[in-house]
């Protein structure tokens, strides 16, 4: 079977067939089309991760093939698990008359934008609407992974044929398909099986002990999904004004337009944060560290190696934005150790110098698993034109954005606990780049990368 065959459209290209599916576990896009490949920004390296839905059903048959006799007959499933599925039914339905409402109020915001711009916002709405599509597909798939993991810990004679399918089988089910949705579902279930191959090959492992218990920390997990109801708001933008920029700013006007409260996240966990050095075993950190009810959504806003090494990009990109982290990826000037600093605001950056009182705000190193309190609640941070994300008066945490050579620094003030973002014995009181240098506790660094996110 060829994989142009099989006709399914593209959610984001209705008139492009589905070519490829991407190879890694990811809760992000799965499915690529032509057009999905060629428009992406690193379609070569894209491409490299990519493989057709034929190539990935002989590599899942061959898994099933090899790990059939692995099973454990005769366990039964504990009635608790067997509960928490049993009302799947009602909330998926309850979710369901949400979501469509939802859709309608997303559809009537871009209906009203798009009287002169059909073409160029389209392709975007259907992004949206496939979102809130998404969180229904979501919490559907918590049930459907749920379902399975338990028939692999208590497996019965008739789940067998389920649980390892021929090539015959995954042929047949393909065939079946009808849609995008369908079969990301059909896509993920392959992938989930061969890299739980990788999980449980590790040398001395109790694959079937581990499963139990992983089974019921899932089953907590989604009990608290279960009740979600994702909600679209509207973002602060001027409908009347919006057709006059829209040439200019389409991209990001569209991306603040909308914002997906109380998403279900995906029940395979990854890194969807975007970022190209923090991982999301690092992101959970800094969550721990954020004041109490704050929301975590990670959003990137503003990369430096994307959008420009320039204060004035991270305006553009940054500014009325609140409940900020910045992530920096630093080289101080006397180490040869790459460190991850940074800090959260949950004031807006504006344009404007002044400095912005806080009360909440806090620097961290992430390298040291450090967090830094702010002490001067007025010098919380500085916001100015032309300037990078800064924190404290002095600065603390200066992130001064001039070109790939960045010139920044550390110079504790109105943090508790700034110096702990130096690696040790740095300290270096004159300007490594040029300029001149303060005196004091100075110690510069080179921004090798720089990341803002909204929460």
């Amino acid at each position: 079977m060829e994989s142009q065959k099989l006709q399914i459209p593209c959610p984001l290209h209705p008139n492009e067939f589905i070519q490829r599916a991407y190879i890694e576990i990811t809760s992000g896009q799965q499915l690529f089309c032509l057009e999905c490949i060629l428009s992406n920004e690193d379609a070569a390296s894209l491409s490299s991760k990519l493989k057709t839905i034929p190539d990935l059903i002989d590599t899942a048959a061959n898994f099933y093939a090899r790990n059939k006799q692995s099973i454990d007959l005769g366990s039964q499933i504990p009635p608790e698990y067997i509960d928490l599925l049993s009302g799947q039914g009602e909330k998926l339905e309850k979710l369901s008359k949400h979501i469509e409402l939802e859709k309608k109020k997303a559809s009537d915001i871009f209906d009203t934008i798009m009287k002169d711009a059909v073409k160029m916002i389209s392709e975007k709405k259907n992004e949206y609407l496939n979102s809130l599509d998404q969180q229904l597909f979501n919490l559907r798939y918590w049930y459907i992974f749920f379902d399975k993991q338990l028939k692999k810990a208590y497996p019965s004679e008739e789940d067998i044929p389920f649980l390892f399918p021929t090539k015959e089988d995954l042929t047949t089910k393909l065939g079946k398909i009808t849609n995008a949705t369908q079969l990301t579902a059909f896509v993920r279930n392959l992938k989930e099986d061969l890299n739980e191959q990788k999980i449980g090959n590790v040398p001395g492992g109790d694959l079937d002990r581990n499963r139990k218990g992983y089974i019921q920390t899932l089953s907590k997990e989604l009990v608290k999904v279960e009740n979600i109801s994702p909600s679209y708001i509207a973002g602060e933008i001027d409908l009347s004004g919006f057709k006059s920029e829209l040439q200019e700013k389409i991209t990001d006007l569209l991306g603040q337009l909308l914002v997906l409260e109380n998403p279900i996240q995906d029940v395979i966990s990854s890194n969807s944060y975007q970022s190209k050095f923090v991982t999301g075993e690092e992101f959970e950190m800094i969550k721990q560290w954020l004041p109490k009810g704050t929301s975590f959504n990670p959003r990137l806003l503003y990369q430096a190696s994307k959008h420009g090494f320039d204060g004035n990009a991270f305006h553009k990109y940054c500014d009325g934005k609140a409940n900020t982290i910045t992530l920096v990826k630093a080289k101080f000037t006397n180490s040869s150790k790459v460190v991850t600093i940074g800090g959260f605001l949950d004031k807006k950056w504006t344009i404007s110098p002044s400095y912005i009182d806080s009360s909440k705000a806090f620097i961290f190193s992430i390298t040291s698993k450090t967090k830094c309190p702010v002490s001067v609640q007025s010098q919380a941070a500085y916001s100015a034109a032309g300037q990078g994300p800064t924190f404290g008066g002095g600065h603390d945490l200066a992130v001064f954005l001039a070109g790939n050579a960045t010139q920044c620094y550390v110079n504790p003030n109105s943090f508790t606990g700034t110096a702990k973002l130096v690696p040790e014995g740095n300290n270096n009181n004159k300007n490594p780049f040029g300029g001149f240098g303060f005196g004091g506790t100075l110690s510069y660094f080179e921004a090798l990368e720089v990341e803002v996110y909204s929460l």
